[in-house]
């Protein structure tokens, strides 16, 4: 599927390639989803089956010696920015079921805590290493600056994580480079 837009989404599919690849092995298991998926805050439905997430923060115009801010200097008629450079942040997480309750009201037990606790930080753990080791030698990628990781709920019977990443790419949104 082609993509008007040549500077986020190629890195977006790039990264949920990378972390797909890595949760294949999550002590969680695999997830059911990997997406790169829209809008401002993720809508985590299925997460008993596993679902691991690429957004699309924002984007932006920047330069290699302003990264990962904003570029100072005006854009050039041609909107190829002068250098051509961008920085698309994104927010890559995963969500897994959240220990609950049973049927007769029972609460979870501290080891089945603890166990969602584990995987939950097995799936941070393989997120982080695929977006520091990966994303350095992808074609689409000239810098890296990691952000946060945020806890993400319970909410819904859901708990997750996502990494904030900003990425420097080269594109030129009007014409030839």
């Amino acid at each position: 599927m082609a993509s008007a837009d040549e500077v986020a989404w190629p890195v977006a599919v790039a990264v949920r390639n990378l972390i797909g690849g890595e949760l294949a092995g999550a002590v969680g298991g695999p997830p059911a989803t990997v997406a790169v998926v829209p809008g401002r805050d993720v809508a985590i439905d299925d997460c008993c089956a596993g679902l691991a997430w690429v957004r699309i923060v924002r984007v932006f115009p920047s330069d290699p010696g302003e990264f990962p801010n904003a570029r100072t200097a005006a854009v050039t008629a041609d909107g190829c920015l002068g250098g051509l450079y961008w920085a698309v942040e994104l927010g890559v997480g995963s969500a897994r079921c959240a220990p609950s309750e049973d049927d007769a009201g029972v609460p979870p037990t501290g080891a089945e805590l603890e166990a969602s606790a584990f995987a939950l930080a097995d799936d941070a753990g393989r997120i982080r290493r695929a977006v520091l080791c990966g994303l350095p030698g992808l074609e689409e990628v000239d810098e890296v600056a990691i952000g946060e990781q945020t806890n993400v709920g319970p909410s819904g019977g859901c708990v997750g994580q996502e990494l904030l990443v900003t990425v420097l790419t080269r594109a030129c949104v009007c014409g030839e480079e």
